[in-house]
């Protein structure tokens, strides 16, 4: 049963394994999971990927999701502007998973609101134009010397912080 509290977007996340991993954690707390842009999904109506493509994407995802690709994932978006317009349309506040100056901390954050949390690729993170879109930036505050967690890591403990909050 999808949470109508809180969907994910996960634009270009190139590794399936977090893509799987994510889709798992999503189906525990009972969100849903969207994709756009390269981050790999499973097979869709009318797939525009060539079938070796989205056949090996799915094998990949469902190693990690273990089931949870056929429960929690619900749409893939050519484009990330495609997902914030759905998003836009379904009324949804988003929200992004990011370090930024601006960022607040996850922790003390709580909404009534349906959400879309947006976690974006591990090396470059959100770009600008993407952030700029979004209603708020939340961030895991980090103590250690590590400035970043895996980007499914993260993406679990927001979904717990935010679905339990």
């Amino acid at each position: 049963m999808h949470s109508p509290h809180l969907t994910i977007l996960l634009p270009d996340i190139r590794s399936a394994h977090n893509v799987g991993a994510i889709m798992r954690t999503a189906d525990a707390v009972g969100a849903r999971v969207w994709t756009s842009g390269l981050s790999p999904h499973p097979i869709v109506d009318n797939d525009a990927r060539p079938p070796h493509v989205a056949d090996r994407a799915a094998r990949l995802i469902a190693k990690t999701a273990l089931g949870a690709e056929k429960t929690a994932f619900e749409s893939h978006y050519h484009t990330f502007e495609q997902a914030i317009a759905s998003a836009r349309g379904l009324n949804l506040f988003v929200c992004a998973l990011e370090q930024t100056l601006d960022s607040l901390n996850l922790f003390d954050f709580t909404s009534a609101a349906p959400l879309l949390l947006i976690v974006g690729p591990e090396v470059e993170g959100l770009n600008s134009g993407q952030l700029a879109v979004c209603d708020i930036t939340l961030e895991i505050p980090m103590v250690g010397h590590k400035e970043s967690l895996n980007v499914s890591v993260a993406a679990g403990i927001a979904m717990y912080a935010i679905t339990r909050g």
